[in-house]
């Protein structure tokens, strides 16, 4: 499963060299996790494995963070610890990445892996009332999306290196997401509804901003 093909992953490297973006990538680990073994009781998506196969970490300067796995520390198994205390369907979640700086993360989701054992990437907001979006079918497909997010930011043609200027991923960029057609259908059936929809008076709002994305996605999808 190490020969999985990542073009992906390779597109987001490319991106990194294309455009002023600072990778720091660590050296892969032979110790790292294989895929299906039990990290804290959830299985390491194949794709994922295959990942930390090639590459023991990546980190794009203030930006996405990719736990590193290697000699020096376990990453994946240090930042899952930190979250054991999440309310399900929370908890189950394997967190991989986030967002340098902030409380967002990546993580797959094993409750929903296909036929292949490939899991689905959520981003998950635990700032208030916890929840995630769903923005690839898997996680090479998340690669590619970031690499396709980072061409967009790069190639606006009123472009600023402020950061505030920016699209903010997920919520601003339907129409990358929409075109990961393997996920479209997933949340057509509402596979990813216990994730993203809260109960309670006081996430009304959230939910109708969630709604209201999907619609977006919707109207983007080919």
């Amino acid at each position: 499963m190490t020969n999985i093909p990542l073009p992906g992953l390779e597109r987001l490297l490319v991106a990194c060299e294309k455009y002023p973006v600072r990778a720091k990538l660590r050296k892969p680990w032979g110790g790292a996790p294989t895929a299906g073994t039990l990290l804290l009781g959830k299985p390491v998506d194949p794709i994922l494995a295959a990942v930390y196969s090639r590459l023991g970490g990546l980190h794009l300067d203030h930006d996405l963070f990719i736990e590193p796995c290697d000699e020096q520390v376990n990453g994946l198994l240090m930042v899952n610890e930190e979250q054991s205390d999440w309310p399900e369907p929370f908890r189950s979640l394997l967190i991989f990445g986030c967002r340098d700086g902030l409380s967002y993360t990546y993580a797959t989701v094993p409750s929903l892996a296909d036929a292949r054992g490939f899991q689905p990437v959520v981003e998950v907001d635990p700032y208030e009332d916890i929840y995630a979006l769903p923005i690839a079918s898997n996680v090479d497909r998340f690669f590619d999306t970031y690499a396709r997010y980072l061409e967009l930011v790069y190639e606006m043609p009123d472009f600023s290196e402020d950061r505030g200027t920016w699209p903010v991923f997920p919520w601003h960029v339907p129409e990358i997401i929409a075109t990961d057609r393997e996920l479209m259908g997933m949340i057509v059936e509402g596979r990813f509804d216990s994730l993203m929809f809260q109960e309670g008076a006081a996430a009304r709002r959230g939910n109708e901003e969630i709604r209201n994305w999907i619609a977006r996605l919707r109207a983007a999808s080919p």
